[in-house]
């Protein structure tokens, strides 16, 4: 930093000031920048900014009236302001904002909220011959849980990628109100976890969602389906940032609520023990993450609300075949998905240093998803004696850029 009482009782030439102030300063930013992203850009600029805002002695409104004299004592500088060096600013840039969102709208975009063929799984029309062929009650309570697991790469724009892991637990009941409808209620608890590459910090998150659904056979063949589920979000988010000779941890915990609605419907083609069942879904998500604040840091941050939607169409097909046994049926089933994203694009948050009090703000951007990806599984169930059913499937995320994601689920339901 510039030592001003140096300048205080002479004036200086006009050249010598100049030379004397401002060599100093853009000295430090004459470091090769062109190694930086977009976003740490913006983060470099409102530091600077921030840095010229609490310093106002470097306006001078007149080079003519150029007096050292006249030049005001500057205002406290936050130290993430003055202190940070080039090699800091992937630490300082909170890009892991943007995880929160690619979690709910990416990573998890498409899948169904309930196992496929969940509203069917105990019709008699799919379970063939054996011991399993029992007549089915109206009332149904099912669960299943599931964990996933992948990571997210480091992107064009080469923001934080990071390693995550999932699990869910869904309960459900349903009741048959006719041979031909099926209509109930979940519950669902998901606690998920992103840890950041290069140790810069984790999101963690539970989720609590209610849901109603619906299945409508129109012929014994065609079908429609229907959900609504609404829910709730709690985040804890931790960055790990060094600038400077400063070490620290910002933590925060956003809050977010998520609105889900899926449509669709297939036909099943049925060759005596093989069924090879076409269908299509559509699937809107809307997600309001609440602005927050991070504490604990000297270069926490602060963003406003967040809005989020995403539509999602998906073309499938499932096979399945049923062996009969003495003691059930055994259907195993493979499955394939073609996704497209319509609504979800390339995003910006606008944010600011909570320590920077002069309105000095950055705006990040993430990239755009991939428009076009697919989703391939193999499940394995079982009907039993007694309305008891059980599957244990597992699936796997392909063609989405920067992403590898892979779940496993187990499931069971009993009739009543």
């Amino acid at each position: 930093m510039l030592n001003y009482s140096k300048f205080m009782g002479s004036k200086l030439p006009l050249v010598a000031a100049i030379n004397l102030i401002v060599l100093p300063i853009t000295s430090v930013y004459a470091v090769e920048v062109s190694s930086l992203n977009q976003n740490q850009s913006s983060v470099m600029d409102a530091l600077n900014q921030c840095y010229d805002n609490h310093n106002s002695f470097l306006a001078i409104p007149s080079i003519e009236s150029f007096d050292v004299e006249e030049i005001p004592s500057p205002t406290q500088t936050p130290s993430v302001c003055q202190d940070y060096r080039i090699g800091d600013l992937q630490s300082l840039t909170p890009d892991q904002v943007f995880s929160m969102g690619s979690m709910s709208t990416r990573i998890n975009g498409g899948q169904n909220v309930v196992p496929y063929d969940h509203f069917g799984a105990n019709s008699k029309r799919k379970v063939g011959g054996g011991s399993g062929d029992a007549d089915f009650s109206a009332l149904s309570f099912w669960g299943k849980v599931d964990s996933g697991f992948g990571s997210h790469g480091n992107t064009a724009l080469n923001l934080a990628g990071f390693k995550f892991d999932n699990h869910n637990f869904m309960a459900g009941a349903d009741y048959r109100i006719s041979d031909r409808w099926v209509t109930g209620a979940n519950f669902n608890y998901r606690r998920s976890n992103a840890t950041f590459n290069a140790g810069r910090g984790e999101t963690a998150g539970d989720s609590y969602t209610g849901g109603l659904y619906t299945s409508y056979f129109i012929t014994d063949a065609l079908h429609v389906d229907a959900t609504a589920t609404y829910g709730g979000m709690d985040y804890e988010t931790s960055r790990n940032i060094t600038f400077g000779s400063n070490s620290s941890v910002a933590r925060a915990a956003p809050s977010a609520d998520q609105y889900a609605f899926s449509w669709g419907g297939g036909y099943d083609f049925n060759f005596q023990a093989l069924s090879v069942a076409p269908y299509v879904r559509g699937e809107y998500t809307g997600l309001n993450i609440d602005g927050y604040r991070e504490t604990g840091s000297l270069a926490a941050v602060q963003f406003g609300k967040q809005n989020i939607e995403s539509l999602i169409s998906t073309v499938g097909v499932q096979t399945a075949y049923s062996f009969s046994f003495p003691w059930g049926v055994l259907i195993p089933q493979l499955r394939g998905e073609w996704h497209h994203q319509y609504l979800d694009g390339r995003r910006t948050v606008t944010g600011s240093f909570v320590a920077d009090t002069s309105g000095s703000t950055f705006t990040l951007a993430n990239d755009a998803p991939s428009r076009d990806y697919y989703t391939f599984g193999a499940e394995v169930s079982t009907v039993l004696p007694g309305g008891v059913s059980a599957f244990l499937a597992y699936e796997t995320l392909q063609g989405y850029r920067y992403v590898d994601s892979n779940r496993l689920m187990l499931g069971g339901r009993l009739e009543f």
